[in-house]
């Protein structure tokens, strides 16, 4: 169950993320997003649909993304974390197949 913290991260960082989002090579379908608080850091857990596949991904943020946490962030701050875990998607899109540790970041549900 998320805490209130969390889902207020979430609803932040939901325009940023949710639904299409394209790069060069790869067209990824965001349909949910949960965030988990970890320690010091969270994680953004995210169900997405790429190329006909519904995947789980789970993508680690350290302390310094943190700062959604604390009040009411700036909107540029919002945004350059919300950068940040889109190029973390796709780069473990482009290496999942042959970094094991991006492997182990998503979970193929369909």
């Amino acid at each position: 169950m998320s805490t209130d913290d969390e889902c207020r991260v979430r609803d932040l960082l939901l325009p940023h993320l949710m639904g299409q989002l394209d790069d060069s090579s790869a067209t990824l379908d965001v349909q949910e997003i949960e965030v988990v608080s970890r320690g010091r850091g969270f994680d953004v857990v995210l169900e997405l649909l790429a190329y006909g596949e519904r995947w789980r991904v789970r993508l680690p943020r350290d302390n310094s993304d943190s700062i959604l946490f604390n009040g009411a962030p700036a909107p540029h701050v919002v945004r350059s974390v919300a950068n940040m875990i889109r190029i973390h998607l796709f780069e473990w899109w482009h290496t999942k197949d042959r970094e094991r540790r991006s492997a182990a970041m998503g979970e193929r549900l369909a």
